[in-house]
């Protein structure tokens, strides 16, 4: 969405010259006022949320070698809210691919927006388990039959008894009943009050940007979830004319709206969308006392076109992650911001 929106404002820029900059800094159409609620307050505090049913089994385990049996997974996530994500064995994560020219031109980093590909798309199974990307990753629902003992709603199991007791082995047994024996790494993470208000299930309630030119108010675009359906509204401001703007440039379509959103312990997020897709991020604290976060492709880690920083705050039930892009070329400066509002909740 960023550079969606920092490609728009270039090329209407080249366009236009620089005969209107000026008269934009003269003050022609405004000041650049940002509305109440749109920045996040100064003072960070964690949210007041109960732990999710399974927040204590959350884990990642990753293969490292093989005792007996041809796992058939890389990782394996428990997610607190009683859903795992596991990555398949032979999975070869290559860095997203762009759909088409002008997605790979125009990028989207905003941290619940699609990074315009196919990869990711999803179907599901007669069992409920959801497989993204072709058998890459599979998503669905586990219990607990005792401490330790998790079976999979597809009829696998998944033992991690003897990890817990000082082992770094495993024992999956697969829906047709093939075990594995495994060693595995993971990872001992901090539950701190920031990260545990985090990491949960999330409802999408909206999306809501402002974004600006020169100090000129240009456009506001809102997006938001009722009832499982997406409506939007857009306003463009007398600027925007002028800078040959318009409301394509200011949201992404509906059906391309994140719905809903787990964040983990083990720093991964999964963002789903409304068209029937998804994708798996990484998320780290850049600041955990300010409530600042970084994003990235875990698959591609330097890519500096899809990774970024936001602000997240926490109030009762619901999380606001705000974010904040700027830049200038050439003398002109643009601005966007964004405001995601979330629900705790499956």
């Amino acid at each position: 969405m960023k550079r969606n929106f920092l490609y728009a404002c270039l090329i209407a820029l080249a366009s236009v010259g620089f005969t209107a900059c000026e008269s934009d800094e003269n003050g022609e159409y405004g000041d650049e006022k940002i509305p109440e609620g749109a920045l996040p307050t100064t003072e960070f505090t964690p949210g007041n949320f109960e732990d999710e049913p399974y927040a204590e089994d959350a884990i990642k385990v990753e293969v490292q070698s093989t005792l007996e049996g041809n796992p058939e997974f890389s990782s394996i996530e428990l997610f607190g809210d009683g859903h795992y994500l596991m990555s398949g064995a032979r999975s070869n994560h290559a860095p997203q691919k762009t759909v088409k020219a002008k997605r790979e031109a125009e990028g989207s980093v905003s941290v619940f927006k699609k990074r315009g590909t196919k990869r990711m798309a999803t179907r599901a199974n007669e069992d409920g388990t959801i497989i993204f990307d072709n058998g890459s990753y599979s998503y669905g629902t586990y219990t607990r039959e005792q401490k330790g003992v998790y079976r999979f709603n597809n009829g696998a199991l998944l033992d991690l008894r003897k990890l817990q007791e000082g082992s770094s082995t495993v024992v999956y047994t697969n829906s047709n009943g093939v075990k594995s024996t495994v060693y595995v790494n993971y990872a001992e993470t901090e539950n701190t009050d920031w990260t545990g208000s985090l990491c949960r299930s999330w409802r999408m309630n909206s999306f809501e940007t402002w974004h600006y030119l020169n100090g000129a108010y240009i456009a506001h675009g809102k997006q938001w979830i009722t009832n499982g359906v997406v409506s939007h509204n857009i306003d463009l401001s007398p600027a925007a004319q002028k800078w040959d703007y318009d409301k394509d440039d200011v949201l992404d379509e509906d059906s391309e709206f994140c719905y809903r959103v787990i964040f983990s312990t083990n720093n991964t997020y999964i963002c789903f969308y409304m068209d029937h897709t998804a994708e798996v991020a990484k998320w780290d604290w850049t600041d955990a006392t300010s409530g600042t976060l970084h994003f990235w492709d875990p698959y591609d880690p330097d890519n500096s076109d899809w990774q970024g920083y936001t602000t997240v705050r926490f109030k009762g039930k619901q999380m606001r992650v705000y974010e904040d892009y700027s830049g200038s070329e050439d003398g002109f400066s643009f601005r966007m911001i964004c405001v995601n509002t979330l629900t705790a909740g499956y």
